[in-house]
C-alpha cells in the first residue's frame, strides 16, 4: 500500500493563532485567584476575568462539588496554536486535581477554550455527535457561532452559556479582542 499524501510545513496555512478562553465552576471558598495564578504559569497573563455569577443551571455537579457554585470566565493575553487545544484541557486537568478536597471531589471545574471571532470552543474528554476528536482523549465542542452580530448558541450548548447575560459578557470580550488584534496589528506588534 502507498503511503497516503500529507502536505508538508509551509504547503498550506494553519489556522490563526486563537485567544484562550476558560470557564470556571467553583465552591464558595475556593481561592480562585491562586487557580489563576497556576494557569498563568502554563498560558501567560489573564486578559480578563469576570464577575462571579451563580451556577444555578444544573445540578450536575452539586453530588461532586456541593452547592451552592459560582461561576466565572476569564479570558488570557497571549494566543496560542490552534493544535494546542489538547494541551490546555490536560494542563487545566492537573490544576483541578490539584485543588481537590479533603473528600477527593473537585472545588473547580476548568473549561478552556478558544475564543475566535467565528466561534467559541470548548475542550472536552466526553465524546457526542457534534464534537470532532482532537487526540490525547480530548474533544472539541463548538458551544458558540458568530451569526447577525454576535454570538448564537446552538441545539446542544449548554443552558448558562445561552444565558443573555453570559452572551452579553462573550459578545464584549470577542470586541474587545478583535479591538486588540487590530491595535496590535497597527502598532506593528502582531
Amino acid at each position: 500500500m502507498k503511503p497516503v499524501w500529507a502536505p508538508e510545513e509551509g504547503e498550506y496555512d494553519p489556522p490563526p493563532p486563537a485567544r484562550i478562553f476558560c470557564g470556571f465552576i467553583y465552591v464558595p471558598d475556593l481561592d480562585l485567584a491562586e487557580v489563576l495564578r497556576l494557569l498563568e504559569q502554563a498560558w501567560g497573563p489573564v486578559d480578563f476575568i469576570s464577575r462571579r455569577l451563580p451556577f444555578d443551571y444544573t445540578r450536575y455537579y452539586d453530588r461532586e462539588m456541593g452547592s451552592p457554585l459560582s461561576r466565572k470566565f476569564a479570558t488570557f493575553r497571549n494566543e496560542v496554536d490552534q493544535e494546542a487545544l489538547p494541551r490546555l484541557k490536560w494542563q487545566a486537568k492537573r490544576v483541578e486535581e490539584a485543588r481537590r478536597g479533603p473528600a477527593g471531589g473537585r472545588r473547580v471545574n476548568i473549561d478552556p477554550g478558544f475564543l475566535l471571532p467565528e466561534r467559541l470552543l470548548l475542550a472536552t474528554t466526553k465524546p457526542f455527535a457534534h464534537r470532532p476528536y482532537l487526540g490525547k482523549g480530548i474533544y472539541a465542542d463548538v458551544t458558540l457561532v458568530y451569526r447577525n452580530k454576535g454570538y448564537r448558541p446552538l441545539e446542544w450548548t449548554y443552558p448558562d452559556f445561552r444565558a443573555p447575560g453570559t452572551l452579553m459578557i462573550l459578545n464584549r470580550l470577542r470586541e474587545r479582542y478583535l479591538l486588540q488584534k487590530k491595535t496590535a496589528r497597527r502598532d506593528g506588534i502582531e
